[in-house]
C-alpha cells in the first residue's frame, strides 16, 4: 500500500484535452517527463497508481498526459482537479542545482517573435500562437499582409533564435510558403 511519506506532490490535473482521455497536467516541480512511468492519485481516500501511456509538453509548466485505462473524455473528467503525486523512489524530480544549465526555450516562449526566412532574409510574420492539438505542433504566424501561415515547430527548420531582438530564423523547404 502506498503511503503519503512515499510521495511528492508535483501538481494537479486540469480539464480533459480532447475526447480520447488525455488530460492537461499543471506541474509545479521540475520533473524528468521522459522518466515518468506512473503517477499516483488520491481516489476514495487511498493512493492509486496510474501508468502513463504518453506524456508530452504543452508549455513550460503544462503537459498533456494519457493514462493507461483512461480512454475517453468522461473518464478523464473524473480526474479533473485531482492532485498529482509521484513516488520519491521513482526519481523523476530534477535536482535544483544553482549551476544547472537552463532547459532552453519552449515553442510557447516564442509567441510574439518575428519570423524570418533564412534563404532570403525576408520577414514571414509574427508568431501569434502555437497549435498543439495534434502531434505535429505548429507555429501560427500572422503575416504582414494579414494572412495566417502555419509552420511546423521542428528543430530541423529553426536555424537561430535571438532572444534579445525576439527573432526566429527558419530555413524552410521550397514551396512551404506558397499560398
Amino acid at each position: 500500500m502506498i503511503t503519503a511519506d512515499q510521495l511528492i506532490e508535483i501538481g494537479h490535473f486540469g480539464k480533459p484535452h480532447g475526447i480520447n482521455g488525455e488530460l492537461n497536467a499543471y506541474v509545479d516541480a521540475d520533473i524528468d517527463a521522459d522518466a515518468m512511468k506512473r503517477i499516483v492519485l488520491m481516489i476514495d481516500g487511498i493512493y492509486v497508481p496510474f501508468f502513463i501511456g504518453s506524456i508530452r509538453q504543452k508549455r513550460h509548466d503544462t503537459f498533456i498526459v494519457a493514462l493507461d485505462d483512461i480512454s475517453n473524455e468522461h473518464e478523464a473528467s473524473e480526474l479533473t482537479n485531482r492532485q498529482i503525486f509521484v513516488l520519491k523512489a521513482d526519481g523523476v524530480l530534477l535536482d535544483d542545482e544553482a549551476d544547472a544549465e537552463p532547459d532552453g526555450l519552449y515553442a510557447s516562449d516564442l509567441v510574439g517573435y518575428n519570423v524570418t526566412d533564412d534563404s532570403d532574409g525576408h520577414t514571414i510574420g509574427t508568431v501569434e500562437d502555437i497549435d498543439d492539438s495534434t502531434d505535429n505542433v505548429l507555429f501560427i504566424i500572422a503575416t504582414p499582409d494579414g494572412d495566417t501561415v502555419y509552420l511546423p515547430v521542428a528543430d530541423e527548420f529553426i536555424t537561430s533564435i535571438d532572444t534579445d531582438t525576439r527573432t526566429l530564423c527558419m530555413s524552410l523547404p521550397d514551396g512551404i510558403l506558397d499560398l
